[in-house]
């Protein structure tokens, strides 16, 4: 009996000691598998609840001017965070009501965004420029504002404000189709990014590194201490080839007008932009409120938005237009180079020109009185319509289609601007399918610049420096160097020769006589300056929808061209007028002429 009584204690001594091993067994497989498995993972969870992550932007690279002057750099401006954690519904509620009266928003909006930010226990940015008075409320009321920090970072700022806004462009919140496309890894739904200009073409060189702190809070949200800190790397620096001197006088003198246009100053040589302006512009200041509505001078972006006048269109690179008469440039070369004797004679002007066929029509100088016996020298200096339209029968429609595109007209110039336009040349070749074909008429509207022929001002710019390079073709560009912050060169851009029109030397030499008779006895008159030698035309394009708009083309002096340069100004007339006068002072400032 006490035999079994043994045996019994002892199985059930073996089952009890089976079971303390097979829980120890267990805990050591949890404990390896919580600590050494899941462990990294399990780590960060508890670090999460005591710690969050303060996002420090990086100041985005400077833009400077060819000469150093601030094009763009950053200021000192307050962030507000709302760290969640610990917090109930009526705590977020009675917040919710604190933080609209000092910041001026809509309760409903703000304690939805509080409750977002405790549901995914995630560090939200309440406000991104906060004015200093509204960040010392916050400071003076943080008792009642628990979980509310405000922070200092590095904003944009535009000093110029208006000038050169079309060149540099702006800033805005990442939307989520870039987030997905941007290949930048640190980017993160309240990243800002470059909408337009070189802010967006150069936003990944601008951009920088994002630094933060990683802090520890208590259950109230409050920061304790710094548990690692990395410092944001600045953008890189961006130095261009505008002359800021010249952009003033560019900008300044398209805004007297009090009508839309646009221009560009090229040095032809290099093909460096010295000036680029659009009218109407904007205070690219107005976009850096983010996220809370702004007023410059009674003006929000909004407003700018939904403005019928596009100020944020950049007409220089994005607006086409007909060319006008100072396409009868590129007639003239064509008929030196290809068929000189179509310009021995003298044609007669009676001041309309009636080109016959199945159903005749007139065509009409601008001279109602007409230029009477016209050679080709005064043709140009006086742009007679009547003399064009007979050279442009004679040259035909392949001839001019075929140097317009040896021009680079028809295509981008390859400007670091996104959204340039191309433009458009007219041929035979766009009429196809037995569609309408190509009639004299065509033939005669392209000869002075009218009809389906479209370019841009930086387009006609690129075309007078060509024509000051007698045929050499450089790219156009705006970026001079790019430098890190210490000053220390990163990339040099150089000129950049992409082609050349080849043509006799004697035809641009007697183009280059005409275009001088242009300016010192002809239609440019407005543009000439006491001794300076300036190459010019004048151009007026046919609007139906209103008064004519005004081109002036030219570049100076002409023994050694450092200036070429295009205006446009949206119906402003005869480019005798609006444009020539811009002309004049923007070679004065240019060439540093007194008087």
């Amino acid at each position: 009996m006490n035999g079994s009584k043994s045996q019994d204690l002892a199985v059930r001594l073996k089952v009890i000691l089976y079971s303390i091993l097979g829980c120890f067994v267990f805990l050591l497989g949890r404990l390896f598998f919580l600590q050494i498995i899941r462990g990294d993972n399990l780590k960060k969870i508890a670090e999460s609840n005591r710690t969050t992550l303060f996002y420090q932007r990086a100041p985005r690279g400077l833009i400077y001017d060819r000469d150093g002057k601030t094009l763009a750099d950053n200021q000192p401006g307050f962030v507000v965070f709302f760290t969640p954690l610990g917090f109930k519904g009526q705590e977020l509620e009675r917040m919710a009501r604190t933080l609209a009266a000092i910041l001026g928003d809509k309760e409903d909006v703000l304690l939805k965004r509080l409750q977002t930010a405790v549901k995914n226990s995630s560090l939200v940015r309440l406000v991104d420029r906060a004015p200093k008075e509204i960040a010392f409320q916050l400071l003076e009321n943080q008792t009642d504002l628990p979980g509310i920090s405000v922070d200092t970072e590095m904003h944009r700022r535009y000093p110029e404000r208006n000038l050169s806004a079309h060149l540099l462009g702006y800033l805005g919140k990442i939307s989520p189709e870039e987030l997905a496309k941007l290949s930048r890894t640190s980017s993160r739904k309240d990243t800002w990014i470059g909408k337009s200009g070189l802010e967006k073409n150069y936003d990944l060189v601008l951009h920088g590194e994002d630094g933060g702190m990683k802090m520890e809070v208590d259950a109230r949200g409050h920061a304790l201490r710094v548990l690692e800190h990395r410092d944001p790397l600045p953008g890189l620096a961006l130095t261009t080839t505008i002359d800021l001197g010249i952009q003033r006088v560019a900008e300044a003198a398209l805004l007297e007008t009090n009508h839309a246009g646009a221009l560009c100053v090229i040095q032809p040589q290099t093909g460096e932009i010295l000036a680029l302006a659009s009218n109407p512009s904007y205070d690219p200041n107005l976009f850096m409120n983010y996220g809370r509505e702004k007023k410059e001078e009674g003006v929000s972006v909004g407003e700018l938005m939904t403005n019928p006048n596009l100020p944020l269109f950049n007409r220089a690179i994005q607006a086409a237009y007909a060319p006008g008469s100072v396409f009868k440039i590129l007639v003239l070369l064509a008929a030196m180079e290809y068929k000189k004797e179509a310009i021995k004679d003298k044609e007669f002007c009676p001041g309309y020109y009636w080109l016959e066929g199945t159903v005749p029509k007139k065509f009409l100088c601008w001279k109602k009185e007409g230029h009477k016996e016209v050679h080709w020298m005064d043709a140009l200096t006086y742009s007679c319509n009547v003399y064009f339209y007979k050279l442009g029968i004679k040259l035909g429609p392949d001839t001019l289609e075929s140097l317009a595109k040896q021009f680079g007209l028809g295509q981008t110039t390859g400007i670091e601007l996104l959204g340039e336009r191309k433009g458009f040349v007219p041929g035979r070749a766009m009429f196809k399918n037995g569609k309408r074909r190509w009639y004299e008429g065509d033939t005669v509207n392209m000869a002075i610049g009218q009809g389906t022929l479209l370019v841009t001002p930086l387009q006609m710019a690129q075309f007078m420096s060509i024509v000051a390079n007698h045929g050499k073709i450089f790219r156009p560009h705006i970026i001079k160097n790019i430098k890190k912050p210490d000053g220390e060169l990163v990339r040099s851009m150089e000129p950049e020769l992409i082609g050349e029109v080849s043509l006799k030397p004697e035809t641009w030499l007697s183009v280059e006589a005409a275009l001088l008779q242009v300016v010192t006895r002809g239609t440019g008159g407005a543009s000439a300056i006491a001794g300076v030698k300036i190459a010019g035309k004048t151009g007026t394009v046919q609007n139906p929808q209103g008064p004519d708009h005004a081109w002036f083309v030219a570049y100076a002096p002409v023994e050694n061209p450092q200036i070429a340069l295009a205006v446009f100004v949206e119906h402003g007339g005869k480019g005798s007028l609006y444009s020539a006068q811009i002309a004049q002072k923007i070679f004065r400032t240019a060439l540093k002429v007194n008087g």
